[in-house]
């Protein structure tokens, strides 16, 4: 009888040992002493340092959607970029706009399914995930503030694999954009409205975001005036040209304008400075040799991420060239591929780990 009870004992204890080893397994994603995983934190501090070494280079959307192909409607692993060069982004753009009223698909019409996909997808290769909250107006109605928020928070926590280890994300909240309802508040009213935003995410127990703040550059106007001061650990400086107004010495003007405004207010706040830039249909592919590789190679740059590409080629919405595209539009590109500058996610290594 003895015997019995001793080993219905140990039987027990390996049942408590092992649902505890579960329980564990549940929640793989440890947290550090700021409230975020662990992960997240580390992103934080990787993406400041990382850029002492090389820029990562990225695009909106880039495993997503290129020219001619969308990965949802076709099963391949496909990506512009690779097919050009080999590479892949080492940086992911993407819109959440949409997400907060319950829409399945994205302000760019790109599924939330998809975009979820992805994620995970780049976060196990161990590159850089940067979302943008383009949120619609909620008419100063607290209730559908709070609703969108946790809409949003909803969202970014599903963003975690079977072990439940979620992606760190960059988050830019209302980024500016110039047409957006909140770019007509005034600078005050708008800082107010981040930390509200920050604060109700915060209520909401969002541990996997670091936060960004984004504004489109407009020649001639100063940047950062809208600055929230507030628990933001990225600025991102966007820059497109449309291919009905390609115009090249404004935008190599516009970049040097961009890094020399950007740069120094970044490192002033102990912020990541990184870009969005692109001339749609490219124009001349010395934009990436002669106008973007310098500043990559003079300045500590986190990353510099092209614009979609997108639709069928006759359309020409490409920021970056792909396979087919002529010749001069490539070859500057791959200039700036074969720089030891550019970081893409073959090359990345380690950035949520600790160092």
């Amino acid at each position: 009888k003895m015997r019995i009870k001793y080993l219905l004992l140990i039987f027990a204890a390996l049942l408590a040992f092992s649902s505890c080893g579960d329980k564990k397994k549940k929640s793989y994603d440890e947290i550090a002493m700021s409230g975020l995983t662990i992960r997240t934190e580390n992103l934080r501090t990787n993406l400041k340092a990382f850029a002492n070494k090389g820029t990562l280079i990225g695009q909106m959307y880039g495993t997503l959607s290129g020219m001619g192909w969308n990965r949802w409607e076709c099963d391949s692993d496909r990506c512009d970029m690779k097919a050009l060069c080999g590479y892949r982004p080492a940086a992911n753009g993407y819109e959440l706009g949409g997400i907060e009223s319950g829409k399945q698909q994205n302000a760019d019409g790109v599924p939330f399914k998809t975009i979820r996909e992805d994620v995970l997808n780049h976060f196990r290769k161990g590159g850089l995930l940067i979302m943008n909250w383009t949120m619609p107006n909620y008419n100063g109605n607290e209730d559908k503030l709070e609703e969108y928020t946790q809409q949003v928070a909803k969202y970014l926590d599903t963003l975690q694999d079977g072990y439940g280890i979620k992606a760190p994300v960059v988050l830019n909240l209302l980024p500016i954009d110039g047409k957006a309802w909140y770019c007509q508040l005034s600078a005050e009213d708008y800082s107010k409205l981040y930390q509200k935003i920050q604060d109700c995410l915060s209520d909401e127990e969002v541990t996997n975001v670091v936060y960004g703040y984004s504004e489109t550059y407009q020649p001639g106007k100063k940047l950062m005036e809208r600055y929230p001061d507030h628990n933001i650990d990225v600025i991102n400086i966007t820059y497109l040209q449309s291919k009905d107004a390609i115009n090249l010495p404004l935008y190599q003007k516009s970049i040097k304008d961009i890094v020399a405004q950007g740069l120094p207010f970044a490192q002033e706040h102990n912020n990541a400075f990184g870009m969005t830039t692109g001339i749609e249909s490219i124009g001349d592919s010395s934009i990436f040799a002669d106008i973007l590789l310098p500043e990559l190679k003079q300045h500590h740059i986190a990353y510099l991420m092209f614009g979609r590409n997108a639709g069928e080629p006759i359309e020409e919405h490409y920021y970056t060239p792909y396979p087919g595209v002529s010749n001069s539009k490539t070859h500057g590109f791959m200039e700036l591929v074969n720089d030891e500058v550019s970081v893409f996610l073959e090359k990345l290594n380690g950035l949520y780990l600790e160092h």
